[in-house]
């Protein structure tokens, strides 16, 4: 059921919320491409625009603490540029990249990848060789999953 967490058993970690499945492939300039599945959360207009607006605002409070300290204006602008760096961020975070199963196309080792923004392409380091994959899918399933 969509909006119920439930526990996967082959990979013992807990289904998120509003996720989907993607195939995928691994690839790294000089070796074969590899399958692999991506878990991804689309994010609404919503969830970026209210997490923009509490980012920027939780800097907001935090400047004019911070510029009590000398030199004042430095701390101030430092801060009130970092919330609307981090504001941005979110805001064009449009998909999540919760997990990736798939192997290295170097060494065949498993890949991990740590949750954050989608990118495209995503980069995939590899602990055992060391080299950096990149996770690549095709842009009309990431478009027509948002769509639903």
């Amino acid at each position: 059921m969509q909006g119920e967490a439930s526990g996967d058993a082959a990979h013992g970690q807990t289904r998120v919320p509003g996720a989907f499945d993607l195939e995928a492939h691994a690839t790294l300039f000089g070796f074969e491409e590899t399958p692999a599945r991506a878990t991804v959360i689309a994010r609404g207009r919503g969830w970026r625009v209210g997490g923009a607006a509490r980012t920027f605002g939780i800097f907001v409070v935090i400047a004019p603490i911070v510029a009590i300290f000398p030199p004042h204006a430095v701390w101030l602008i430092g801060a009130l540029v970092t919330g609307a760096l981090l504001a941005r961020r979110r805001y064009i975070e449009r998909f999540t990249l919760v997990h990736v199963e798939g192997t290295c196309p170097r060494c065949g080792a498993t890949l991990g990848v740590k949750a954050g923004r989608l990118e495209d392409p995503h980069p995939l380091p590899c602990e055992a060789c060391h080299h950096e994959s990149s996770l690549q899918m095709p842009p009309e399933a990431l478009v027509a999953r948002a769509a639903e």
